[in-house]
């Protein structure tokens, strides 16, 4: 075989090599655990508005547009349910609908139940129209019974609940949620109200039951409403088995709203989305209901992407401190005192949390175990996120001696110590000053004595001469 030829063969085989690496490159990722996440809330959603909180750590997971006013539609009404939930101490009393509210609705295109002029209804059944059939005649009529025969009344009550809750940044002009310029709300304000509203009994049994039988009237034989949320219907294109509830709400000034919530493998969440899609650019209603199918997207994603992990361990040892006047130790071991856990994206590694520790550098025995030394700054990504206490691992007893000197040492420390010290050293600077000039002073006064007793004598002297 020639040169050529060979140099030829090894040509070839490098690029069969090459051709096999690189075809074995892309297939080689398909065999590699992935974890990929499909939606994306920034890019995926359409709703201008979204407040999304995991109940159980009250983590607030996405948000969007959190704080800008919005028109709350029918949304609007579970500001109602509580109002009237706190005010009627008895919901089988009942309500007779007035004339003026039934032919205020009648013959316009709005969410209603049906109930006709001079009809009676127990309180408890008008609140299950309101919020399963969005009925706005049902949200009036309740206005007016709890309001005296006022609605402005019961308007103002709406208004002192939501500044009560929090919900700073709202203003209700109505009971049912049709569009009014002054009635406004922000996605923040919805979630301070909703979860307010599900921790009043009853509530959550209205906004999650599917159909309600009503039963007789003084004018039908029979009253049944049904709940508007599709997501909980099973026979629906929306249908999503982990919603509960809870309130839906729908005009061509705010777009199509939904507030949710939903449970699955022990997480709960609750969504509010306001101002998604219902029309088009040409002005025709859309076909698709985007609160609805973002509701699921949303809930999905959280329900994929965050879990509740165990950054802090109990009892585990962080550092350790000197420790002074102790018997035969030198130290002692820090702790965490408690447990921490948070609701974390689950690819983030429990290792990559950074523990921050302020804790003195040393303290005095004794010391005992469980003893709080400190605290622990639970940081991700920069931010702390939590805090731990830290605690001593063990008792520590004092040693009486070094307990004793160190009592001795700190009276010589203490200020009035000090100051009681210099007074007595400047007494007895002064004193022996005084000492010293007066010595000094006797001898000059002796010396001049001398001095005088001698000129005399020699005077005296001299005058015996001259005689």
């Amino acid at each position: 075989m020639g040169i050529a030829n060979i140099s030829r063969t090894v040509s070839g085989s490098k690029k069969r090599v090459s051709t096999f690496l690189l075809v074995l490159s892309l297939l080689f990722p398909l065999f590699l655990p992935m974890k990929v996440y499909a939606f994306d809330p920034d890019s995926d959603c359409q709703s201008k508005g979204i407040y999304m909180v995991n109940l159980d750590t009250n983590t607030v997971v996405y948000e969007r547009s959190a704080n800008e006013k919005m028109y709350p539609a029918s949304l609007t009404k579970i500001m109602t349910a509580i109002v009237a939930l706190e005010n009627c101490t008895d919901l089988q009393e009942t309500a007779t609908s007035p004339a003026y509210i039934y032919e205020e609705f009648y013959g316009i295109n709005v969410s209603h139940a049906n109930i006709q002029a001079g009809e009676t209804l127990t309180m408890e059944n008008l609140l299950y129209a309101m919020l399963m059939q969005s009925a706005n005649e049902a949200a009036k009529i309740v206005a007016d019974h709890i309001g005296g025969g006022s609605i402005e009344t019961f308007v103002d009550m709406m208004n002192q609940k939501a500044k009560a809750i929090g919900a700073n940044n709202t203003h209700f002009v109505n009971p049912h949620g049709l569009f009014d310029e002054e009635q406004y709300t922000t996605p923040y304000d919805m979630y301070l109200i909703t979860k307010y509203a599900m921790e009043l009994d009853g509530f959550m049994d209205m906004v999650t039951t599917l159909t309600k039988d009503i039963g007789p009237t003084n004018l039908k034989d029979s009253l049944i409403v049904l709940n508007r949320i599709n997501p909980m219907q099973p026979n629906s294109p929306y249908y999503y088995e982990p919603i509960r509830g809870i309130k839906t709400g729908t005009l061509e000034e705010s777009g199509r709203c939904f507030i949710s919530m939903a449970s699955k493998d022990g997480y709960n969440y609750l969504l509010v989305l306001m101002n998604a899609p219902y029309v088009d650019e040409e002005g025709n209603v859309l076909e698709t209901n985007y609160a609805f199918t973002e509701a699921k997207d949303l809930f999905e994603w959280a329900f994929s992407v965050y879990k509740v992990k165990t950054l802090v361990q109990f009892n585990q040892v962080y550092s350790s401190i000197k420790v002074k006047l102790a018997k035969n130790v030198d130290t002692i071991n820090v702790v965490a005192g408690d447990n921490f856990t948070s609701l974390v994206m689950d690819e983030i590694e429990v290792s990559s949390m950074q523990p921050v520790l302020q804790i003195p550098e040393e303290i005095e025995a004794p010391v005992q175990k469980g003893q709080k030394l400190g605290y622990l700054r639970v940081m991700l990504a920069g931010e702390q996120i939590g805090t731990v206490p830290l605690v001593s691992a063990e008792d520590v007893e004092a040693d009486p001696v070094l307990v004793y000197l160190e009592k001795i040492k700190s009276v010589f420390q203490q200020f009035w110590f000090k100051l009681v010290f210099l007074t007595i050293l400047i007494f007895l600077i002064l004193y022996a000053t005084v000492m010293i000039i007066r010595n000094y002073n006797k001898k000059r006064y002796a010396k001049t004595r001398n001095r005088s007793r001698g000129t005399t004598s020699v005077n005296r002297s001299k005058s015996k001469r001259k005689r």
